[in-house]
């Protein structure tokens, strides 16, 4: 039995300066890394016809999390207009971490 599973995320940035939207694009279960690594370039591909500038990696995480689920959410094609409109006065969102960052020579070999 894995021990690990994935989850697929893709956000969506303006194509003229350094804001991305709060909300992921996506967000799929895969129940292995790998599944999710094959599954990734298709997912992009897919999510290049919503921004022009998107973003989308693979993060583990432990298989209970997502067993017996089926996870596929996906933003609300309107939250994609504010790529479209001036960029907020208040800047980008600052960056929440839920986990400890992974160190660079472990996330290597997980791919």
């Amino acid at each position: 039995m894995n021990s690990m599973a994935a989850l697929l995320v893709i956000v969506a940035c303006h194509p003229q300066d350094t804001t991305c939207l709060q909300d992921p694009v996506a967000v799929i279960s895969y129940d292995t890394d790998a599944a999710c690594y094959q599954a990734l370039p298709k997912e992009l591909q897919r999510a290049k016809a919503m921004a022009d500038v998107i973003y989308g990696d693979c993060f583990p995480v432990a298989a209970d999390l997502v067993a017996g689920r089926n996870i596929r959410q996906t933003i609300n094609p309107e939250k994609l207009t504010a790529l479209d409109a001036s960029v907020d006065t208040a800047g980008p969102a600052e960056a929440q971490a839920l986990v400890p960052p992974i160190p660079g020579e472990r996330y290597g070999a997980i791919r």
